[in-house]
């Protein structure tokens, strides 16, 4: 049967603006696929990703699971004869099918161009403001002990939260959608597998991170400069994990139980919360450092990359600045610290879909995708 092949010379143009390398190096020699630590026969990577970015093959390249299946541990970086950085070129069809998958569109595009950042902090910026304005909160800073919820009511905040990241949450399973049908079109398949069976046995191999964990068996001695990836990874996921669960918990224990905020150091949730923090900040300590000391083996980090740790970490730092300047009883630079921390914690919820966070979305889809295909004998994936 006669194949069309239209290729997308615009598209493989941009690939390579993204920090992928130049391709010509790569002649398919297939080294890459060999010592990936995750690749299967049935689904080997990243070799054919080299190929249908070679040709401009877009639908091919984005409507395939294995973009986001690669942990990007640098293996095949390190052991390519040409230095054709497979690796850099999977990272850049990530960051591009984010862009692609988007929707709103205008808002995938938003997050990928630094000249759209202070138009993204000024949308909470302005609400905030306008609710602190509404509550004279703007030239007339809270009486008496330092209380967040006198400055800005938990139910305003909810409100707005509520809100925003709903509308985010709605925009993020269309994107997944659109991801899910593009790998069904493109594995050619009769049908597409369903995902609800293998949802649980999915969510079970992220808590695990066992993938991650098989990354870091490289198949010779050289360094990958990615050795460390397993280790922060845990620390940013059950870090990022557990302040989630002390905001449920501080949730629960006032609406439920009207215990009100703030709640004493030894408090259990309290702990957990700054350990938790204190866990993101040194896995992103962490992995900043690596990406600047290794920067001309490991490669650099992308916008998106840089973004997403700068916008976690000052959302975490911001909210250990809170706690200190309240427990140090200095009303005038606590509250607006409590404002910035709004305004980053806004950042990172509403703009998930949008930012190199989406990962939860795209990433578990693929996950799921493919374990269902493999149990179909859709080896494509």
């Amino acid at each position: 049967m006669a194949v069309l092949v239209q290729p997308d010379a615009e598209w493989k143009r941009r690939i390579i603006g993204l920090d992928a390398h130049d391709l010509s190096f790569c002649y398919q020699c297939g080294t890459c696929t060999a010592v990936c630590p995750i690749s299967t026969a049935d689904n080997p990577f990243p070799r054919k990703e080299m190929v249908w970015v070679q040709w401009g093959l877009k639908d091919l390249a984005l409507g395939n699971a294995s973009i986001w299946l690669c942990h990007q541990c640098g293996t095949c970086n390190t052991y390519c004869p040409r230095d054709a950085k497979p690796s850099n070129v999977m990272a850049a069809l990530r960051d591009y099918s984010i862009l692609h998958y988007a929707i709103p569109g205008f808002m995938g595009r938003a997050l990928s161009d630094a000249r759209f950042l202070p138009l993204l902090f000024a949308i909470p910026a302005v609400i905030f403001a306008a609710i602190l304005g509404w509550l004279g909160h703007l030239t007339a800073l809270p009486e008496g002990r330092i209380v967040y919820s006198k400055f800005i009511p938990i139910l305003y905040i909810e409100v707005v939260f509520i809100a925003a990241v709903g509308l985010a949450m709605a925009g993020a399973a269309l994107g997944g959608l659109r991801y899910w049908r593009a790998m069904g079109a493109a594995a050619d398949s009769g049908g597409r597998p369903p995902p609800r069976r293998h949802l649980v046995a999915t969510l079970l191999e992220i808590f695990r991170h066992g993938k991650f964990r098989r990354c870091g068996d490289a198949p010779g001695i050289r360094k990958t400069h990615k050795e460390h990836m397993h280790r922060t990874h845990l620390a940013v996921f059950y870090g990022f994990l557990g302040l989630v669960v002390t905001t449920t918990s501080v949730g629960i224990g006032i609406y439920a139980f009207g215990y009100l905020t703030p709640w004493p150091l030894w408090h259990p949730v309290k702990i957990l919360g700054n350990a938790s923090g204190l866990a993101v900040l040194a896995a992103l300590a962490v992995f900043i450092w690596r990406r600047i000391a290794d920067k001309a083996e490991a490669g650099k980090g992308t916008y998106s990359d840089w973004l997403f740790l700068a916008i976690l970490g000052l959302t975490t730092l911001t909210g250990f600045l809170c706690q200190w300047l309240r427990l140090a009883d200095l009303p005038r630079l606590a509250y607006p610290m409590y404002y910035v921390h709004l305004l980053f914690i806004f950042f990172l919820l509403v703009y998930i879909p949008y930012s190199k966070f989406s990962h939860l979305v795209y990433r578990s889809a693929a996950m799921i995708y493919a374990r269902a295909s493999e149990g179909a004998g859709q080896g494509r994936g």
